[in-house]
Formats: structure tokens, C-alpha cells, sequence
């Protein structure tokens, strides 16, 4: 018998979770969701991986890690119609409680995130309170439990660091710089100092995942005192980047060309969402007519719709006014509602 437990409000955990395990007692494995990501561990049955490709989402990003003990069957049991491509996520943790600082540039003040920034109005507050509700179950929860630092350019919030998970001794924290602030010191900085604050409270151990290819968030984590733990294998419904830079055309084509190869064998059954993962894909190779195609088979599926849908999704292609201008794009344009008023 399977055993779910979500972490919804009232509860103990102040993160949001999700746990499902292949029984009441002597579980032999188990599968944990924070965020988007998946963790699994132990020696799963048919039957959880079945139960785990439910729960699945098929319009969004997922990321899913285990370990070697689970057989390319049970992977394509897990997966099912889902398009997953493996590739390489990097671990890093800061063991040392000795403050390390790192300079702040001139032009910039810093800010911790109290109730006073989160319910302020600087620019990007509503942002951030978002992506903290992504993994917490409430502001509050945060306040109680979690930390951080934003670093401020005259009214908007351009780097921030903070914790989306913290158990008992240790703690994970997340790092983001505006692009045009990067290459400053910013993220080093709030990233330091909220490692900094984890020691003051007694935490024993700070953690920071990335993708292996973001050349920028390893410069970052050392610079903040962090030191590589592992390399490990994960699944994704996505390029893995967390920024497009991190990726060369060739590597964004050999993606897409990988999507459209699962296309060929297992079609997409219900939603447009893969086509689109394979569009932006194309757009990043700089290749327009791959990308229409997998937009124009996302619209045949009545998944992508609008204007705004497409512009929230690709919203490099309205920067180009080359591209606005073009007959194939017109007639894309043409199959969607148009963009709403003020858009």
C-alpha cells in the first residue's frame, strides 16, 4: 500500500513537499518533491513508479534524481509519455562557519529579507515574494524559519540570496542576479552573507545545487567559500540551463533534435507543452523555421492559444523587429488571439 503525505497548510513543515513512500512500514523506497524537483530513493516497485508518472506534471518544468538502482524499464514505467533528457547537476556545500566577505560594489545598498522588504514596494518584491512561495508554504513560514539577502539598486531589487530549504542543521540556498547586474560581486555578496547568517543561527552545513554547466554559479559559489561534493545524473522536461548563455547553439539544436526524435517515436498524447520546450529550444539555436513548426503543432493541439501566451513564453522574438515583420511569423501570429489591450 502506497503512502502520500503533502505538506499543505496547517503543518509542521514549513516548506512545501510532497512525500510518497511504497508503504505504511519497512517502506523499501521513497520519492520526495520540493519545488519542481523530485529526489528518490531506495529500490522502488512497479507500482510507485506508476503512481510517482501520475503525479507528474505535463505543462511544466520537472526535474527528477535517483539513484542507480532503478532500471531503464522502471524509467520508461516513471516517465511514460514525458520527455526527459539526462544531464548534470553540480552540488556544493560551505562547511566553515568563519565570515567570509565579499565587497559590495559602490551605488548598491543590501537589505535582509524581513516582513519590511517583503511587504515594501521596491521593484521586484512581487517577484521574489513569489518565487519564496514556490517553496515555502507562506511568508510567514519564511519569516520563522528561512533568510536572505537582496541587494538593492536604486529602487529595484537586482540580486537576491535565500534559503528555500532548511532541515535541522543544514540549509540550501538559491542565488539570482538581475543580467545586468551580474559580473559586480552582487551574487558573491548576498550569496556570503546568507551563508554567513546560516553559521550565526546555528546551521552546520549551507547547500547550493546548479546546473554543471553554469559556468557563473560555480565563479559565484567559490568566490562565497563553497566547495564542490558531487557531480550527479538528473531528468529533466527541459534544456538544462538555467540560463540560456550557459548553452551553445549547437547544444540548444542537439536538444531540440533529441525532443523531435522522442516525438517520432511516442507522439505527444495530450499537451502542446513539449513543443513549445522544442520551439524555445530552436529560437535558441537561431533557427526559425524549426521553431514555427513546433509552435504552429503546439497551436494544432489547441495548447498554445494567444499572443501573450507566446510572448510570455518567447519574449526574445517581439525584441526583433525583423522577425514582427516577417511573412512566416505573420501567419503564425495569425493562427492566435490577438494580444490583449495594453499588451
Amino acid at each position: 500500500m502506497l503512502s502520500r503525505f503533502r505538506s499543505t497548510p496547517p503543518s509542521p513543515y514549513q516548506v512545501r513537499c510532497e512525500l510518497v513512500v511504497d508503504g505504511d512500514t519497512q517502506p523499501q523506497a521513497a520519492a520526495l518533491r520540493i519545488g519542481v524537483g523530485w529526489y528518490m530513493v531506495g529500490t522502488p516497485t512497479d507500482t510507485l513508479m506508476k503512481v510517482l508518472h501520475e503525479l507528474l506534471p505535463q505543462d511544466s518544468y520537472t526535474v527528477f534524481a535517483f539513484g542507480p538502482s532503478i532500471t531503464q524499464r522502471q524509467r520508461r514505467i516513471l516517465f511514460g509519455d514525458l520527455y526527459f533528457i539526462c544531464a548534470k547537476s553540480r552540488y556544493a556545500q560551505r562547511l566553515t562557519p568563519d565570515p567570509i566577505v565579499c565587497p559590495l560594489p559602490d551605488g548598491y545598498r543590501v537589505l535582509p529579507m524581513d516582513r519590511h522588504l517583503l511587504e515594501g514596494e521596491l521593484d521586484g518584491v512581487a517577484d521574489l515574494r513569489e518565487s519564496i512561495l514556490g517553496m515555502w508554504q507562506s511568508l510567514a513560514a519564511f519569516e520563522t524559519d528561512g533568510f536572505g539577502f537582496a541587494a538593492v539598486h536604486e529602487s529595484l531589487i537586482v540580486s537576491r540570496s535565500y534559503t528555500d530549504c532548511v532541515c535541522k542543521d543544514r540549509c540550501e540556498i538559491v542565488i539570482e542576479t538581475h543580467p545586468s547586474h551580474r559580473l559586480k560581486g552582487l551574487g558573491a555578496h548576498v550569496a556570503s552573507r546568507t551563508a554567513n547568517e546560516a553559521f550565526e543561527r546555528g546551521l552546520n552545513r549551507v547547500g547550493w545545487m546548479s546546473w554543471a554547466n553554469n559556468a557563473g554559479s560555480i565563479a559565484v559559489s567559490k568566490k562565497a567559500g563553497f566547495s564542490e561534493t558531487c557531480e550527479y545524473d538528473v531528468y529533466i522536461t527541459h534544456w538544462p540551463a538555467e540560463n540560456p548563455e550557459d548553452m551553445t547553439a549547437d547544444e540548444f539544436r542537439a536538444f531540440a533534435l533529441d525532443y523531435e526524435k522522442q516525438f517520432s517515436v511516442r507522439p505527444p498524447s495530450g499537451s502542446g507543452y513539449p513543443h513549445v520546450v522544442a520551439a524555445m529550444a530552436w529560437a535558441l539555436a537561431s533557427e526559425g523555421k524549426a521553431c514555427r513548426e513546433q509552435l504552429n503543432r503546439a497551436i494544432d493541439r489547441g495548447w498554445l492559444k494567444t499572443l501573450d501566451q507566446l510572448q510570455e513564453l518567447l519574449p526574445e522574438l517581439f525584441l526583433r523587429g525583423t522577425v514582427l515583420e516577417s511573412t512566416e511569423w505573420i501567419a503564425l501570429f495569425a493562427r492566435l488571439e490577438p494580444a490583449a489591450t495594453g499588451s
